[in-house]
Order: C-alpha cells, then structure tokens, then sequence
C-alpha cells in the first residue's frame, strides 16, 4: 500500500476516499426491471476532484446517492476511506442541484447548521470560527444576516458549498449544484468553487453533463456509458493548475473538449436510435 507526506505532517495511505467496486443497482421488478449501474467501479483519491460525465438517464446521480448513503447498491460496494458505506454520515457533505438550504435561517446560521447536529456538535467558538472562514471564502460577507429568499440563485449555492465545507467533511459530493444557473453565473461559480477547492485540497465527486465543466474543475474525469451504465473511460486532465478564464482556450483544455464531446455525440445517437 502506498502512501505519501501531506503539509501538515501526517501521513496517508493509498486508501482512496472513495472506491467503487464492481457497483450494479436496478429499479422495478420483474419484466418492468430496469437495470441502471452494471459493475461500475472507480476510485477518488486523497485530494483528487473528481467529475462523473455520462449521458442523461446513466446513473450518475445514482453514484452520488450511493456514495451519500441515501441508496444502497443490490451488489457490489461502496466505501468512504475503506469504510462501507451503510448510511448517511457527517463525514460527507452534500451538494444538490436544488438550493437545500433552510429558508427560514439567515446565511450565518445555515453555514452553522451542520456543526450545531448532535453528531457532529462544536463549541460556540469553532462554529463560529468555521462559518467565518467559510463566509470569506465564498464571498459572502456582507450577507451573513440575510435570508435566502433576499439572495440570487448562485449566492445560494454558495451558501450550500459553504455548509458543506464547513463540517469538514472527508469528502464532497456535488449534483449538478450550478445546472440551474444562468450560463455567467455558471462560469463564476466554477470559478470560484475551483480557487475554494486549491486552497482546502479536499476530495470531491463532482457530477455534472457538462463537458467544459467536467474540464475546468477536475484532476480526472470518469466517463460513463448508456445504460446499463460501466466506465467508459476514465481520463486525466492536463489542463495546468491553477485554472482561469485563459485556460478554456488552452489547447489542451480544447482537445480534450473535442474528444470528450465527440463520445457524448455518439452515446446521443445511440440513445437516440443511431448507429453505435
């Protein structure tokens, strides 16, 4: 097993955070059965930013509840830092493409809400610590007293990113959480998302269908095929870290771009009745 030296001196293991093992997950009985993931198996290492690509209906979705806890697979496992995974735990923060914040908590209190549960409890002084850091580091000081309902869309899921950083948690899990957005928004918020993950180094499976998108934020991108869902391919971006606005015309970010958006073409004209 290997391992390696992290910055504040500790070391880790060649453990991933997340690993998938030979997934498979169907919903329905008998001949209305529809078999969804079929011996998916990846993994999400340590620090790595992970995007899970694949065409609409695939399962991707599917990954992340698994992952979560909120599903179980019918075989196969799925484990958190060699753990299996048997629940929901505060040791996975959660992102969904919703706005799941509580409307009736200012943007303070939601950031706070996860440190203030039973589980995973902190003193008045480390919350408060923790939800001013996260505040800052999303750009949303100045609104720590407002509600929800007084933010815009992409401020919101900047207040659900903060959250879910804010329990340190050992991995996160994003759904689509920008899809909703209108498309400058869209690129601010991976912006921003890409500069608070250099500087927090934490490990994240990012589901998404877009390709520039998969590009601009992740380390590798895991590629899904039609259903029954396997890996397709799995794909190392070399698109040099730190990423900006000038990286998307970067010839490496346009090859893969081209690669990756020829495979999704062709699993649309599968899907779609055409040739394989």
């Amino acid at each position: 097993m290997s391992e390696h030296r992290l910055d504040d001196g500790a070391i880790a293991t060649g453990v991933p955070k997340i690993h998938f093992d030979d997934v498979r997950i169907g919903f329905g009985k008998g001949a209305k059965r529809k078999e969804v993931l079929d011996g998916v198996s990846f993994d999400v290492r340590s620090g790595e930013f992970v995007s899970v690509l694949g065409p609409s209906g695939c399962g991707k979705s599917t990954l992340l509840t698994l992952a979560a806890g909120f599903a179980k697979a019918d075989a196969g496992s799925v484990e958190i830092d060699g753990s299996p995974v048997v629940g929901p735990h505060h040791d996975r923060g959660v992102v969904f493409q919703q706005y799941a914040i509580f409307p009736w908590l200012t943007v303070r209190k939601n950031i706070a809400f996860g440190l203030t549960l039973r589980a995973n409890r902190h003193n008045k002084a480390d919350i408060n610590a923790a939800t001013d850091r996260y505040i800052d580091l999303m750009g949303l000081r100045g609104f720590e007293d407002a509600l929800p309902k007084t933010l815009s869309g992409g401020m919101r899921q900047r207040v659900a990113i903060a959250r879910a950083y804010a329990t340190n948690p050992s991995v996160l899990l994003m759904d689509e959480p920008f899809a909703a957005l209108d498309a400058q928004t869209r690129e601010f918020m991976q912006e921003l998302l890409h500069e608070a993950n250099l500087e927090e180094q934490r490990s994240a499976m990012f589901i998404t269908h877009s390709v520039e998108e998969a590009i601009f934020l992740s380390s590798r991108i895991v590629v899904l095929s039609n259903r029954p869902t396997r890996v397709h391919e799995i794909l190392d971006v070399p698109v040099p870290m730190p990423r900006t606005a000038e990286s998307r015309t970067s010839p490496e970010f346009i090859e893969l771009r081209r690669h990756l958006e020829e495979v999704m073409r062709s699993m649309s004209s599968f899907t779609h009745g055409g040739t394989p």
